[in-house]
């Protein structure tokens, strides 16, 4: 079977990796996307493992079309019988990029129409009561290539579940987990993001250092069309935790110079199973200190509603420079909205990646170490 899983740009190089490591065959990396094979079970495994993606579509059908005749009659071929009954609730969304055919709201239409009649060819309906479990269709077309996709996932992967407290704009879970991913903190080391809000990045640390996978306590859309059974889904699931590092101890330190966000931190870490793991403290980044002599820093500097004053930003990137850069045997990853923050620094970066955050445009700093520990 084949897969497509959704991803923020620029993090298409780690969710392929995570999809080699978990076993899967992946045989193409997209714009926002990666293209796997693998066995119906392997949506137990990928739903529930893999930190960075935005979700698991199964992919239905390939096809050019250059015109919307073209795209009726081949969705109108796909035996969607075979995989839903008659009474699914279709939900059909459009993307186009770069395509002759670019409408999204008649892409939708024209989709919706062409699923209907094939019921009605091959059911002998009028119409669908619509009446069953969802079934949410993605008609992907880019550069004239149409993907039919059938979204397996449901709620978006970055919604694990444990972050149920916040403070203004928090990072996305599965972003969050990227951008640890690229600063290759596995567990080894100290972890230290000293501007944590509520918590997200170091949680997602934890999860990391003791292989917790993300989505291992959700319940996920596939599981509601019994194209596998309760059984099976429970003995995957048994698997995967067994991969599972609750002996490991890690060092993970978290603070803020807010208190409710700490607050909140605490709460969300709690609510996640990694409360032990991290050690939480209200301070401002100027009191930074480590016992440490060396590890990883990864944080995200305010930025939208989280930002002050241009003068606060100021004093603040003054801070990172002293107290954050000056850790010569860390390595570090600093997620900032200002494409200039690494100019007139005291320490050389050694990559700088760009990001979308909640339509933001973002950049991460990554700095290697200037010292071994």
């Amino acid at each position: 079977m084949k897969f497509l899983a959704t991803i923020a740009f620029g993090l298409e190089g780690v969710l392929k990796n995570e999809l080699i490591l978990l076993g899967m065959d992946v045989k193409s990396t997209n714009m926002g996307s990666v293209v796997y094979e693998g066995k119906i079970d392997s949506l137990v495994w990928a739903n529930s493992c893999l930190r960075t993606p935005d979700r698991i579509y199964w992919v239905l059908d390939e096809f050019e079309a250059l015109s919307f005749d073209e795209l009726f009659e081949n969705i109108l071929n796909y035996p969607f019988e075979d995989i839903m009954p008659s009474n699914a609730k279709i939900i059909v969304n459009a993307k186009s990029y770069k395509s002759k055919v670019y409408s999204l709201r008649d892409i939708q239409k024209i989709s919706k129409k062409a699923i209907v009649k094939r019921f009605s060819n091959k059911k002998g309906i009028k119409y669908m009561d619509e009446t069953g479990e969802e079934y949410p269709i993605l008609v992907k077309i880019e550069k004239n290539h149409v993907y039919l996709l059938l979204d397996t996932t449901g709620i978006p992967l970055h919604k694990r579940g444990y972050r149920r407290d916040s403070r203004l704009a928090p990072i996305r879970e599965n972003f969050a987990a990227g951008l640890i991913l690229l600063s290759r903190w596995f567990g080894k080391g100290v972890f230290i993001d000293p501007m944590c809000g509520s918590g997200t990045i170091a949680i997602e640390a934890a999860l990391i250092g003791k292989n917790i996978p993300p989505g291992i306590n959700r319940k996920f859309l596939f599981e509601k069309w019994g194209i596998l059974s309760k059984k099976d889904v429970d003995k995957n699931r048994q698997s995967i935790k067994s991969g599972i590092k609750n002996d490991i101890s890690l060092e993970i330190r978290a603070s803020d110079i807010d208190k409710t966000a700490i607050k909140y931190a605490k709460n969300n870490a709690k609510n996640a199973g990694v409360s032990k793991d991290i050690v939480f403290a209200n301070r401002d980044i100027s009191d930074l200190k480590t016992e440490f002599t060396g590890g990883t820093v990864v944080t995200n500097m305010p930025y939208g509603k989280r930002l002050g004053t241009e003068e606060e930003l100021k004093n603040l990137e003054k801070m990172v420079d002293e107290k954050i850069l000056t850790l010569e045997t860390y390595r570090l990853g600093i997620l900032s909205a200002n494409d200039r923050f690494s100019q007139h620094k005291k320490r050389k970066v050694s990559k700088v990646r760009k990001f979308y955050n909640a339509r933001i445009e973002t950049f991460f700093y990554q700095y290697e170490p200037t010292k071994r520990w």
